[in-house]
């Protein structure tokens, strides 16, 4: 997840008042600090860490309702797990004990079924992606088969997003540097049934003017650009004899699917199985919102899908005023309990982002290592979506979604 990432256009608010007086009561109004409590706030403190139910693959659509993912002997399967990003760029050698004690609370503190390992193209293949790191690439091999001993399915996404500024520019969408890396992974967990490949990482490339466009070039990529475009890619890694479920992310960061049924936007089914992945929805965080983002892709009986990467926490603290980002929702409180029981009666899981301080996690004292069974917590008093507005700095809904994961996989 960019951590730049914020509220899709039309949607944000970018509030410049005079930070005295009268003005600090609005804005701690609007930030969500200083409102009395309309629901419950967090919840009380992380139970003794539990195994949660696991889940064992192949994982297919439900032939009889096909928003639905089924595994081993047709049971139903909803992933609830947590993302790690220590193998995402170039410091990975120094992440690679955080990751497993990562991947060892997903599957214990958090009663996780899966996890999310974020990977880099450009360090398993260069830039170019014609060469290959076989050290990064025993790292990416170390992990999955730690997790897998842990009874955790593992979900594999390419990501691009620590790519060096001079191609950066350039791997804003799949491209053939996108095949190469898949073919990789093919070759090791094509045919691995515990394995689940998450195609590209919040596809990016610069929206062409009009929604119709967008899903096009989202679909079909772009001539004359290195874009492949979604359905092209997963075209290839097919190809490549790769039986994996698959999840797929939508244009501009995944934070929506609307519009793309009427847009032609759709994949073909041949390309399947696979599950569209919705990240961190911006916008108005109601019902009918969601229903517009995702939710119309299950009540209309089109595609599973799954909360690809979600958290909510505020802003680490500024001196001056930014724009409020689409990862901490105004009134989460109540918010974020509303979205878990919509995603629950949707029959849509979750990969929750990360277990870091400040955003699933407490934040640990300077020069410690948070606790992993220690989620962080929102107060309905102090919460703020303001970064140069922090009563309480740090705020987060990970009790809420540890939970939830409880509740639901405990």
């Amino acid at each position: 997840m960019p951590l730049t990432k914020l509220a899709r256009a039309g949607t944000r608010r970018r509030w410049r008042l005079p930070m005295t007086g009268a003005a600090l009561t609005l804005i701690a109004i609007a930030a969500g600090a200083g409102v009395a409590p309309s629901a419950a706030a967090a919840p009380a403190a992380a139970s003794p860490s539990c195994a949660g139910k696991t889940a064992t693959g192949p994982f297919t659509i439900n032939p009889k309702n096909r928003t639905q993912v089924i595994g081993a002997k047709g049971a139903v399967f909803i992933s609830y797990g947590t993302t790690i990003p220590g193998l995402a760029g170039g410091n990975w050698q120094s992440l690679e004990g955080l990751d497993r004690a990562k991947i060892q609370a997903t599957a214990g503190d958090w009663c996780g079924n899966t996890v999310r390992l974020q990977v880099s193209q450009d360090e398993l293949l260069g830039t170019n992606g014609t060469s290959l790191n076989q050290a990064f690439l025993t790292a990416v091999e170390d992990q999955v088969f730690y997790a897998q001993e842990r009874h955790l399915v593992v979900v594999i996404n390419d990501t691009t997003e620590s790519a060096p500024p001079s191609v950066a520019g350039q791997q804003l969408g799949p491209t053939k540097a996108t095949e190469a890396f898949w073919k990789e992974m093919a070759t090791l967990y094509g045919q691995d049934p515990q394995v689940i490949f998450d195609l590209f990482n919040e596809p990016r490339e610069p929206n062409p003017g009009s929604l119709q466009a967008d899903w096009t070039q989202w679909r079909n990529g772009t001539p004359g650009t290195p874009y492949i475009g979604m359905e092209n890619l997963a075209e290839y890694v097919r190809s490549q004899h790769a039986q994996n479920l698959f999840w797929v992310e939508g244009p501009n960061v995944a934070d929506s699917f609307a519009g793309m049924i009427r847009s032609g936007g759709e994949l073909t089914q041949s390309v399947g199985p696979f599950v569209y992945a919705i990240h961190h929805p911006a916008g108005p965080h109601t019902r009918a919102s969601w229903f517009d983002d995702f939710g119309y892709l299950i009540n209309d009986g089109i595609a599973p899908v799954v909360e690809g990467e979600f958290a909510n926490y505020e802003p680490a603290p500024t001196a001056n005023f930014e724009p409020i980002p689409s990862f901490c929702w105004l009134g989460a409180w109540v918010t974020v309990p509303n979205y878990l029981n919509y995603l629950f009666a949707h029959g849509v899981g979750m990969s929750a982002y990360q277990l870091s301080g400040g955003l699933l996690l407490t934040m640990p004292p300077k020069g410690k290592q948070p606790d992993y069974s220690d989620p962080n917590t929102i107060s309905p008093l102090t919460w703020s979506c303001l970064s140069n507005f922090q009563l309480v700095p740090y705020q987060g809904a990970g009790s809420l979604i540890l939970s939830w994961f409880r509740e639901h996989n405990g």
